[in-house]
């Protein structure tokens, strides 16, 4: 198995972000509190650039993080070059409440000048050779946005960071499974993160993000977003609150930035505390791959460069209209949350969905005999998707932060491409922090519990009984909000 220290680093970057948020929010209300965050970010390196936009408080501000995989003292590799391993992109607009991340893949071929001399290779490569400062440089040239403030940490620090916030709970779209003697002999770190909700701790939730086996770089990208917005949702201000000294103890001498002084971090106190509780909007940086002397790296067109930094700073997002969404129908039983006769009803279709196999059901029969209550199983799916061909009937227990025992099921599909899998939920938790800030809709018969990332819809839940059932997108929001509704509204009960 990989040094802990080499397998921290693919978490970094979401790491740093709730790092940051959580040592931002520690209070709007006494100077104090103010003081003592200036305090300690004052304890790390200083970045002066000019490639740096000054920002009032309260205004949109866009954060670069980067999480670099410096070596500690002492390490086998600590001679070996640090690299950006992470190139976070977060936009912040208090007017709005909207939340906006964009990863930019480490791989992206870019070209550069640095201190008169030109160089084209990997964007991580300029943090090896001018630091924070040149990467800065670099992203800022390469979108053409302001970027109000860089902040920079090492893996050194993340692990700290991880212990102080605690668990989270995360819906986990398939097995991740790499046993220790495989990690031996394929050179990956081991794994094995279950199928389905629970609740993910320190190293645990860091095998999960930084997985690298049969993946990429932009699965890896979306499982950061997706926990560090898991975080967001579960912990809340008040949580993030109550983590705030433990994580200012953990950065202090570890964060790089250009965040300095009482008044500095009061403005970002108000811009941060007034939209933390909006949506987080995913902008997905294109993938397109490149052949560089038999390497493969990703490009992106000035075009492409162009659309993906206007989405960044839009200030506003159309949200999925989910009562207006009317598509071709099919007849099949509901039986809502309210019991009912079975009786046949029209539900919507969505293109490219066909009809679950019989063998699905068959399998999804067999599971059902392990779990207390009923399961069910769409009768459409994605056309192009079939069950994960590693373990794709699961059922679980998991307790809640009570310390009360769940039950819960899941079954995925993958879609064929690379980390891309979507899936169908229960458990007799009803009320678990995934849904916690969902909204609803009575549609055919049910009323659809639907939690959005603002213009794409994550979740679709409904109630029977004391169950919850949800259908879940996969981590880069695939599945458009038709079918994610047409196949949770085909969903019925195995037995």
């Amino acid at each position: 198995m990989r040094p802990r220290g080499h397998s921290l680093r693919r978490f970094l970057g979401g790491g740093a972000l709730i790092a940051l948020l959580t040592t931002a929010v520690i209070s709007t209300a006494a100077f104090e509190g103010v003081s003592s965050i200036a305090d300690a970010l004052a304890k790390g390196g200083l970045i002066r650039s000019p490639d740096l936009t000054p920002t009032a408080g309260d205004a949109p501000t866009t954060f670069l993080i980067l999480g670099s995989d410096g070596r500690a003292k002492g390490a086998v590799d600590a001679s070996s070059s640090s690299r950006s391993d992470t190139i976070l992109l977060v936009h912040l607009d208090p007017r709005t409440g909207l939340w906006t991340e964009m990863s930019i893949p480490r791989d992206l071929y870019v070209t550069f000048s640095y201190r008169g001399s030109p160089y084209a290779s990997k964007i991580n490569y300029a943090y090896t050779l001018g630091g924070p400062d040149l990467s800065l440089h670099v992203v800022k040239d390469l979108l053409h946005i302001p970027i109000n403030y860089v902040v920079d940490l090492n893996f050194l620090t993340f692990d700290k960071v991880v212990d102080q916030l605690g668990c989270v709970y995360v819906d986990v779209d398939h097995l991740y499974l790499n046993t220790p003697a495989e990690s031996a002999l394929d050179d990956y770190d081991s794994i094995h993160v279950r199928a389905g909700y629970q609740q993910l701790c320190g190293e645990h939730a860091l095998d999960y993000v930084r997985y690298r086996h049969d993946d990429n770089t932009f699965a890896r990208d979306a499982r950061e977003q997706g926990f560090l917005r898991d975080a967001k949702e579960q912990l809340g201000l008040s949580g993030l609150l109550g983590h705030a000294g433990g994580i200012i103890g953990a950065l202090s001498k570890s964060i790089t930035s250009n965040i300095r002084g009482a008044n500095t971090v009061a403005g970002l106190l108000e811009t941060v505390v007034t939209s933390v509780n909006g949506p987080i909007r995913q902008v997905q940086f294109p993938d397109v791959a490149l052949n560089v002397g038999g390497q493969d790296d990703q490009t992106a067109s000035p075009g492409q460069l162009r659309t993906v930094a206007s989405q960044f700073l839009a200030p506003t997002v159309t949200a999925p209209v989910i009562h207006s969404i009317t598509t071709r129908k099919h007849a099949t039983a509901h039986h809502g949350r309210s019991g009912g006769s079975g009786a046949a009803v029209q539900t919507p279709t969505a293109p490219e969905l066909t009809a679950t196999p019989p063998s699905t059901s068959a399998s999804a029969l067999t599971l059902a005999v392990n779990v207390p209550f009923r399961v069910y199983l769409p009768t459409l799916t994605l056309a192009s998707a079939s069950p994960d061909p590693f373990d794709p009937y699961s059922d679980y227990t998991l307790k809640d932060p009570q310390g009360h025992l769940h039950y819960g099921y899941r079954i995925d599909w993958s879609t064929g491409s690379v980390g891309t899998y979507y899936g169908i939920e229960g458990m007799n938790w009803t009320d678990p922090p995934l849904f916690a800030h969902a909204d609803t809709v009575e549609r055919y018969g049910r009323r659809y519990l639907y939690v959005d990332t603002g213009s794409h819809v994550q979740d679709v839940g409904w109630i029977v009984g004391n169950v919850l059932y949800w259908v879940s997108n996969t981590i880069f929001e695939s599945l458009t909000a038709e079918q994610m509704f047409a196949i949770a509204e085909s969903a019925q009960p195995v037995r």
